[in-house]
């Protein structure tokens, strides 16, 4: 089984990464043979424009959470096919039915005040899974912001605790984004689930689901 968070950002800058969608989903296509395949995927660019004009707007919280949920939604049906669920799934108990019928289930967000990493730590928790892959534009978790200053680290191994701590501060409202958040941290904690956090290159993917070496950060105390 592989269970996959997938960053909006990369399915969705500031224009929909066609490309990249193609290429992701003739990954699907090909793993989906012999492999069980969950996908989260998030909101990016199109959730942090409506977002930012329901902003402007004085929408609530709340409400800028369900309309970053409708944008998740809309990103993961580019990755519908035929090996896949018909539909974007629109909670977790829909996704584990959708898996026994289906090789490929896709989602986006499922509830207001949980991100899409955490939505698929929770798929990963109800269907006994003990890694979850995450895909960031960033491609791991750096000792500074790797895009703002050329000497960030890659930090290739992370206590739940340790990580815990780098994220515990930062605030989380509707749309942040972050390369991982504090509740989903919890959640992998509680459940013993190992996170990798890798970039978008399909190859290194390949790498992570095949137990091979791979770039990238993990987050786990069973991997210290």
């Amino acid at each position: 089984m592989v269970v996959i968070s997938l960053g909006g950002s990369i399915v969705c800058g500031y224009e929909i990464n066609s490309d990249y969608i193609k290429k992701f989903r003739n990954f699907l296509e090909e793993y989906s043979t012999h492999h069980k395949i969950f996908v989260v995927v998030g909101g990016g660019e199109t959730a942090r424009k409506y977002i930012n004009v329901g902003k402007s707007l004085g929408f609530d919280e709340y409400l800028l959470d369900e309309i970053g949920i409708m944008a998740t939604r809309l990103n993961g049906s580019l990755l519908l096919g035929k090996y896949s669920y018909p539909r974007v799934a629109k909670n977790i108990l829909e996704a584990i039915i959708a898996s026994s019928m289906y090789p490929v289930v896709v989602c986006g967000g499922t509830e207001p005040g949980h991100t899409t990493d955490g939505v698929a730590l929770l798929l990963a928790e109800r269907a006994g899974e003990k890694k979850m892959i995450n895909i960031t534009s960033v491609g791991g978790v750096y000792t500074k912001d790797p895009n703002k200053f050329p000497d960030a680290r890659l930090i290739e191994k992370l206590s739940y605790e340790d990580a815990e701590k780098m994220f515990v501060e930062r605030k989380m409202t509707a749309g942040l984004n972050l390369p991982f958040d504090l509740i989903s941290l919890k959640i992998a904690e509680r459940s013993n689930i190992v996170i990798y956090i890798i970039g978008p290159d399909i190859e290194n993917l390949k790498k992570v689901i095949n137990n091979e070496s791979f770039k990238g950060t993990v987050i786990g105390n069973a991997h210290l």
